[in-house]
């Protein structure tokens, strides 16, 4: 009985399974490139063998950590140590890849070994100074359309390939490998490397050896292989980017869901008083509605899995997105389907408690479906459309709050996103011009600037050009404390012009090493005062001032001297970005190609159009759209469902309307009022509730001040240009068929 009420209105089942099965796919998608990441760096930290990995401490990224090249040979002369062998990871971009990951590995170390390689020959088969090899994966020489024997560029440096290895990992696959001094040197890492992987003579002495080398080496961390894999910043971003964008998809489609099965209810309100009076017991009808409802949620789970699956697939099959590599697994696929069964459970709690509650005899008198004709022809002129449809949204009210209520969220993630995007544009913006800067400048073809590292003596020779007044050096970087797991920490030069920036309100400015300013947010969090000690990372640094910036994002950091900055973040001779000041701010634009022609591993931008530039801001950009986008769909799916209720539930009034003399175009454009109407007023609930969101955001202790979200009119006119889509997209098809029902067939409807 419960499947035969679900067949009874086929497009409703089949629009409400499809929107869960849009939200369980999410969840199977993100999830299984959050599960390949994983399984990627434990092949990289475990398939080659080694037992132990040392990373700098407080670095929550293998790319992001920096250890001075002599301890490889320090751990190597351990007596417990079997092998030692050091190795750095770079994330880039390469022809036709977003994402490109440099591998750069010891020669004669153990740990190379595990690239197999498949076409050519291993690098320093054949030893040349003059040229560069690189071995590409498999993935990547499709994506980048090269074979053995020919050049590819890498940070502006020419490699020739001269073999091709494949892993099974796409992790491996979709990047490349080079000598650790190569790699040392696109990435301006001298003399270092980002871990160091340690085999043991006996594997059971795994933990006493891990807690020896950190007696030995304070400043690192040590790991077991296994164990690090799921430490990685790549894994946190990625499940967590899937999670949220699932629970959005899966909010709307449970709204939906309640909203489908609700309807189905009410529609089977006189069904249901006959069950009852036929002796039916509350529970019975109450198990009916809730088994309607969980096989809906099973269905969709079902579907969504299945498209999940697919989606991975096709992604697969792209070499340019070989660093996603994908790992569907079955804890996975079992994620998804009880999400959706507990969603359609959810769903079907309150529909299923007031059909149980419903007494026969005002059951069997229900007419939720009669005509009523009066008033169906407006009497007035002006505004007699927005009155009409008003009219038609209030009669189920239930169900157009429900309908709104999804619109809303979904549009609340969009201001959200588009807002924290504008206000992280703002931020920057304010940083790249203060103190009179006129052009930024960082490390090219990055997929992110924190990897950004420009050796200082390039800003002494840029500093030296005609027209040019300084090029100041800039870094920034996390460090761990007790109180702030992720405390921001930037390094500034203390005579450039970023250093006014920020304003001490409280203490004095920096002037010597280990002095330390802090905004007044971050000095609250750490309980420190002025003349106070802060312990960063295995160094002391005493608190000399409080600054304001009037940037909430900025007064949550730390600021110490460059100098101290690179010793605390192992960079020494480095800085991240370079900050301009010219004498003749018109000249900026032949200042900044001059730059890009005489160091091509480098980028530059105007002051005013850095935050524009910033691979950063791109992904968020490209996670607005996204979001957009299922907004859009699973939205869309919701209006439609609702719309067709609506159209079904007044069938022989659209019949009467047409009999009237109603032509099919006017009963097209009522239907599609309709829907417009109720996206509308989701923009307005979907902006109040981002709102609400943004002022709860802000009560994050520390995280809430570093995310701003600016409501900018055009914030407010994405939002309703995406509502106007839902509205188009929802109401279209109930519209159209709306518009083509015959007046004798509609008028017979029951």
């Amino acid at each position: 009985m419960i499947f035969k009420n679900l067949t009874r209105r086929k497009t409703r089942t089949l629009l409400t399974v499809s929107g869960i099965a849009v939200g369980v796919a999410m969840i199977v998608a993100l999830g299984a490139v959050a599960e390949g990441f994983r399984v990627g760096y434990l092949a990289m930290f475990s398939g080659s063998g080694a037992n132990l990995i040392m990373l700098q401490k407080g670095s929550y990224e293998i790319s992001l950590s920096g250890i001075d090249e002599d301890v490889v040979n320090q751990v190597r002369a351990l007596p417990e140590v079997n092998a030692a062998t050091g190795m750095m990871v770079g994330y880039i971009t390469a022809p036709n890849m977003p994402r490109f990951n440099l591998f750069g590995y010891d020669l004669n170390g153990f740990a190379i070994k595990r690239y197999k390689v498949i076409e050519g020959q291993p690098l320093g088969v054949v030893r040349s100074t003059s040229t560069r090899e690189v071995l590409l994966g498999k993935k990547a020489a499709e994506a980048i359309k090269v074979k053995v024997g020919d050049s590819v560029r890498l940070l502006g440096s020419a490699f020739r390939v001269t073999g091709i290895y494949e892993t099974g990992s796409g992790f491996d696959d979709g990047g490349a490998v080079v000598s650790l001094a190569d790699a040392q040197r696109l990435l301006q890492r001298q003399r270092q490397v980002g871990a160091v992987q340690i085999r043991l003579k006996d594997p059971r002495q795994a933990e006493q050896v891990r807690a020896k080398l950190e007696r030995l080496y304070p400043r690192l961390t040590v790991s077991q292989s296994s164990q690090l894999a799921n430490q990685q910043q790549l894994v946190s971003v990625a499940q967590g980017l899937g999670l949220g964008i699932a629970l959005l998809a899966i909010v709307i489609g449970g709204v939906g869901m309640t909203n489908t099965v609700m309807m189905s209810t009410f529609e089977r309100t006189r069904e249901i008083g006959t069950l009852r009076a036929l002796g039916w017991s509350r529970w019975r009808v109450l198990l009916m509605v809730l088994g309607e409802s969980t096989l809906l949620g099973a269905i969709g789970g079902l579907i969504g899995c299945v498209a999940g699956a697919g989606l991975v697939s096709l992604v697969r099959s792209i070499p340019a997105l070989a660093y996603l590599q994908s790992q569907i697994t079955l804890p996975l696929l079992e994620q998804g389907m009880l999400t959706a069964v507990v969603l359609g459970s959810i769903g079907g709690v309150y529909p299923a408690w007031w059909a149980s509650k419903l007494l026969p005899v005002e059951a069997l008198r229900y007419e939720g479906g009669a005509t009523n004709t009066q008033n169906l022809v407006p009497k007035i002129k002006i505004g007699h459309w927005v009155l009409g449809t008003w009219r038609t949204l209030w009669r189920r009210r239930g169900r157009t709050a429900l309908t709104i209520v999804g619109i809303g969220i979904g549009l609340a993630a969009i201001v959200i996103v588009s807002g924290l995007l504008e206000g992280f544009v703002l931020v920057f913006s304010k940083l790249a011009t203060a103190g009179g800067i006129d052009l930024m400048v960082w490390q090219a073809n990055l997929t992110d600037n924190a990897y950004s590292a420009i050796n200082e003596r390039v800003g002494r020779q840029i500093a030296a050009w005609p027209g040019v007044q300084s090029a100041a050096g800039m870094t920034t970087d996390i460090v761990t404390t007790q109180e702030i797991p992720y405390l921001i920490i930037r390094g500034v030069d203390m005579q450039g012009p970023l250093a006014a920036h920020f304003k001490v309100v409280a203490g004095r400015g920096l002037v010597g090493n280990r002095d330390l300013i802090l905004g007044r947010p971050a000095a609250d969090a750490l309980k420190l005062n002025i003349g106070d000690v802060a312990r960063l990372g295995e160094a002391g640094y005493r608190v000399v001032g409080i600054f304001e910036t009037g940037v909430s994002w900025e007064d949550s950091c730390g600021v110490v001297a460059l100098q101290d900055a690179q010793t605390l973040f192992g960079k020494p001779h480095q800085v991240q970005f370079l900050a301009v000041k010219l004498s003749d701010p018109q000249q900026a634009t032949v200042i900044r190609d001059k730059i890009k022609a005489t160091y091509p591993d480098l980028d530059a931008a105007i002051s005013a159009e850095f935050a524009e530039s910033q691979p950063d801001m791109a992904r968020v950009k490209t996670m607005a759209v996204a979001i957009s986008a299922l907004a859009i769909v699973v939205g869309g799916i919701g209006m439609m469902n609702t719309m067709l209720m609506s159209m079904f539930e007044r069938t022989r009034e659209i019949g009467t309307l047409r009999a009237l003399g109603w032509r099919r175009r006017r009963v097209l454009t009522m239907v599609l009022e309709e829907s417009l109407a109720l996206s509308l007023i989701g923009v307005v609930a979907g902006v109040a509730l981002a709102f609400v969101l943004s002022q709860l955001m802000r009560l994050i202790p520390m995280f809430g001040d570093m995310l701003p979200v600016v409501f900018s009119p055009a914030v407010l006119m994405r939002a309703l240009i995406v509502a106007i889509g839902l509205g188009a997209v929802g109401g279209l098809y109930p519209a159209w068929r709306a518009a083509n029902l015959q007046p004798v067939e509609a008028l017979k409807y029951e």
